[in-house]
């Protein structure tokens, strides 16, 4: 990964090139040069994830496949979704910035889900993702999807805060039928392959760097968990964090690299 400064004295151009399943991927990112809070750098995190998730639809073309999803159809968005500490107060200010009377539907919607969620005795479990098990993640997302309880954001089955949706809904791309989506089992749905998985190095890296910790947060919960939760962490700079999630995404060691001149 190499850094040239851009116009701004605040930003760096990184330059990251990959060889990815016999692709070469590259990505040009500006990064802020200084001290910089993990949230700051989501646009960049989409960024990444929209073109690995491209490599991987067009990995799955080469064999035969093809993703399903359209617009309208919205059983993906009634599973549970493990989001990053710094979505959650992502999607919190997207709330805080819509106009009334929408501000106040919107919220009313997490609300009511709260509340069933409640009623099926899966919220207090949903709110500590510390205690979950691995065996444990896929038959509570089961019993989730059961309740049928949609994401507050979606509408006539499409997403209404399509640019803003969460790492973990642009990486979830089906190659099965549409139809099957509606009772999903292992046999039955199958998702695009992903080359590198941005969502989840996300959170993990959320995790270390943060004072709370959580492992992920339950998306229908966002906006409880950034309400109690504000945002403290230390900040560090933008290369720094680009260098580690490089990191983990690809298992490798990423050197520092001195500026061009």
């Amino acid at each position: 990964m190499a850094t040239t400064p851009e116009k701004s004295a605040e930003l760096l151009n990184a330059t990251a090139e990959l060889t990815i399943a016999g692709q070469k991927v590259r990505l040009e990112m500006p990064v802020p040069a200084g001290p910089t809070r993990l949230a700051e750098l989501l646009p960049l995190f989409r960024s990444m994830t929209d073109a690995f998730v491209a490599v991987s639809v067009e990995n799955a073309r080469t064999e035969g496949l093809a993703v399903s999803c359209r617009k309208g159809c919205g059983a993906c968005c009634r599973q549970l979704v493990p989001i990053a500490e710094i979505e959650a107060r992502r999607l919190r200010e997207v709330v805080e910035a819509m106009p009334e009377p929408r501000r106040s539907t919107i919220r009313a919607r997490f609300d009511a889900a709260r509340q069933r969620l409640a009623q099926a005795g899966l919220l207090e479990k949903l709110r500590e993702p510390r205690q979950f098990r691995d065996e444990d993640v896929i038959p509570f997302g089961m019993d989730y999807f059961q309740q049928g309880i949609a994401c507050p954001f979606l509408e006539e089955e499409s997403c209404s805060i399509y640019a803003e949706r969460p790492l973990a809904c642009r990486e979830y791309l089906v190659v099965t039928p549409a139809a099957h989506c509606a009772a999903p089992t292992v046999e039955s749905v199958s998702c695009v392959k992903l080359v590198l998985r941005t969502a989840r190095t996300v959170r993990s890296l959320n995790a270390e760097h943060s004072e709370y910790g959580a492992p992920w947060v339950a998306l229908i919960l966002a906006l409880e968990w950034a309400d109690a939760h504000p945002d403290g962490s230390s900040p560090q700079p933008g290369p720094a964090w680009v260098r580690e999630a490089f990191g983990r995404l690809t298992g490798h060691t990423v050197p520092e690299a001195a500026p061009e001149t």
